[in-house]
């Protein structure tokens, strides 16, 4: 039986570096005792590449992820009164010791993430969404490891998420109507992320919660969708319509809605809505 001599433990097929004097590791070993191009059993100036095989990903999600472990296990001490002022005098542009020291010297989320930070680490630092959102993409920002619950947690508001298309919120953050409404979205912010309404009725949006929105006559145009096309959607009912506005003449000319549209799609107005006659007429 081969044991890797960093671990003691025994090698197999998969994560394995073997050098080309012979000695083979762990390729996690490898990495997180940092002999990257030497072996440890042999002479430590010969720069010898081992080979990664098709588990390089593995190993440095590996030593990536055992750099976080190891921050977590020894957190950075807090800076005396001395060493900050120091640190304020120094001409020098002072090293990086937190997540948010690498924000402020503009380094790429993936070489922050080579230092051992996660997304908890902002989170824990209090850093603004408004930081992350104003310097990165949305495709570094995912990769980074950046999830729904760790934007609200740092004080996402809705306009900042038209940035991340609607794959990246469906299948990365996993948005639906009841997680866009603890971030207190309003109609007009909904309206403005411009979802057709195959996508608002997906995530949830039915015509209860938009009406708990604000949604009516004079804000569903906002939308851009027709009468026909809202109707088709959400099937409202007549109590529903009545309450939203759109049997109100004055209301539907003022908003802007084709008359034409209001006649032919409303229910005749023959009906008793909560207990009343309706008797309004275009």
């Amino acid at each position: 039986m081969t044991t890797c001599t960093l671990c003691s433990l025994e090698l197999g097929p998969k994560n394995l570096a073997v050098f080309d004097c012979g000695h083979s590791f762990h390729l996690t070993c490898v990495f997180a005792h940092k002999f990257k191009t030497t072996c440890s059993l042999c002479d430590h100036d010969t720069s010898m590449m081992p080979d990664l095989g098709v588990d390089r990903e593995i190993a440095l999600s590996a030593d990536i992820e055992a750099r976080i472990k190891r921050r977590q296990l020894k957190p950075d001490t807090a800076l005396s009164y001395p060493q900050k002022l120091a640190q304020m005098l120094s001409p020098l542009t002072p090293k990086a010791r937190t997540f948010l020291d690498h924000l402020n010297h503009n380094k790429k989320l993936a070489v922050i993430k080579d230092y051992g930070f996660s997304p908890l680490d902002a989170v824990q630092e209090r850093v603004p969404w408004a930081k992350i959102h104003s310097r990165y993409s949305s495709a570094d920002i995912l990769e980074f490891g950046f999830r729904w619950e760790h934007m609200t947690q740092m004080g996402v508001i809705p306009p900042q998420l038209s940035a991340f298309t609607w794959t990246q919120q469906q299948h990365m953050l996993q948005l639906n109507a009841a997680k866009l409404m603890t971030i207190r979205m309003t109609i007009t912010e909904l309206a403005k992320m411009k979802y057709t309404t195959h996508q608002l009725v997906e995530m949830g949006f039915d015509w209860s919660v938009l009406a708990r929105l604000g949604a009516n006559v004079d804000t569903w145009n906002q939308f851009k969708f027709s009468l026909p096309d809202i109707k088709r959607n959400w099937s409202p009912t007549l109590s529903q319509l009545v309450a939203a506005g759109f049997y109100d003449k004055e209301r539907v000319e003022r908003a802007g809605w084709p008359l034409d549209d209001v006649l032919d799609t409303l229910p005749v107005m023959t009906e008793r809505c909560n207990g009343r006659v309706l008797r309004l007429a275009f």
